[in-house]
């Protein structure tokens, strides 16, 4: 398999028309993800009687980029599976031809097949546990299941190699979070390390993204639009803010991080304390989020 293009997806906030409120602050760099089809080939060395597989990308962005490239360190350039010392062999190697302790890394074939096959009988198995008629059940499983039998990805008569030119830019590092124009603040920018939530699906905070479109500024029209909270309330649960842009943003990242931080507790008062077992948290106090540089 070819490297694949240098992409990256989750979390990302596009420059575009509309409201000014995010900047980028210490990096400029952008990585470019592809958002549509991709063909998924042997190596060059090796051969295969199966034929290729026809990937669509964009249709996998609701899952974080860490779900597939789980060695990715979140800023460098997302590497080929098939790089050298990653998934650089085809097929497995006879036990017998593997120096002891050397590290377990799986074949090509073995990663794609666990990561791809385990994730879309998982799915399948959720369709069919939420479908209460077996008539109505099967009617979904057959429209939106993922493939999960070798003729659905490696179709015969082989598929015609297809990769897409299309790509978005994903800002990295860390970006500044302004007050919309036309609104004086109280408190300081906000700094936001937009590569830190790379463990996060793009919906998880662009819940109105497509998966291929630019993402929209949060204030642009229609969306977080309204300037000022409601009359008589600053409540960010209360429906009447649910454009208001200042509810918003609190109730996304605020209850995310005190979320994160009450399962961390909650592991830590069961015996848990490795950190690398534990959750990280964001701040949920102002001064941690508001502060002067």
């Amino acid at each position: 398999m070819k490297q694949l293009f240098i992409f990256v997806c989750s979390f990302a906030i596009i420059l575009t028309t509309g409201s000014v409120l995010v900047s980028a602050l210490e990096k400029q760099d952008d990585l470019s993800l592809p958002t549509g089809t991709m063909t998924l080939t042997a190596p060059e060395h090796s051969q295969t009687k199966m034929s290729p597989v026809v990937f669509p990308h964009s249709l996998h962005l609701k899952f974080s980029c860490k779900s597939c490239h789980h060695e990715w360190d979140l800023e460098s350039p997302v590497k080929g599976c098939a790089s050298s010392g990653c998934h650089e062999k085809l097929w497995a190697s006879p036990p017998q031809d593997k120096p002891s302790g050397e590290r377990k890394i799986k074949s090509l074939t073995g990663a794609y097949h666990k990561a791809c096959l385990e994730c879309h009988r998982s799915q399948l198995k959720e369709q069919k546990a939420n479908n209460k008629q077996k008539t109505a059940g099967a009617a979904m499983v057959s429209q939106g299941s993922a493939p999960v039998t070798c003729e659905a990805c490696h179709p015969e008569p082989h598929a015609e190699i297809v990769n897409s030119p299309d790509t978005l830019p994903i800002p990295l590092g860390a970006l500044t979070l302004t007050a919309p124009e036309g609104v004086e603040p109280k408190r300081p920018s906000v700094t936001f390390p937009h590569s830190g939530h790379f463990d996060y699906t793009c919906q998880t905070c662009h819940h109105e993204w497509d998966g291929k479109s630019p993402v929209q500024n949060c204030t642009v029209s229609g969306c977080h639009d309204q300037l000022e909270s409601a009359e008589k309330t600053r409540d960010i649960n209360d429906p009447k803010n649910s454009r208001y842009f200042l509810a918003a943003y609190h109730k996304a990242c605020i209850q995310c991080h005190r979320s994160l931080l009450k399962q961390r507790d909650r592991l830590e008062k069961s015996g848990v304390l490795d950190d690398t077992i534990l959750p990280e948290y964001g701040p949920v106090a102002c001064v941690e989020c508001h502060f002067e540089n």
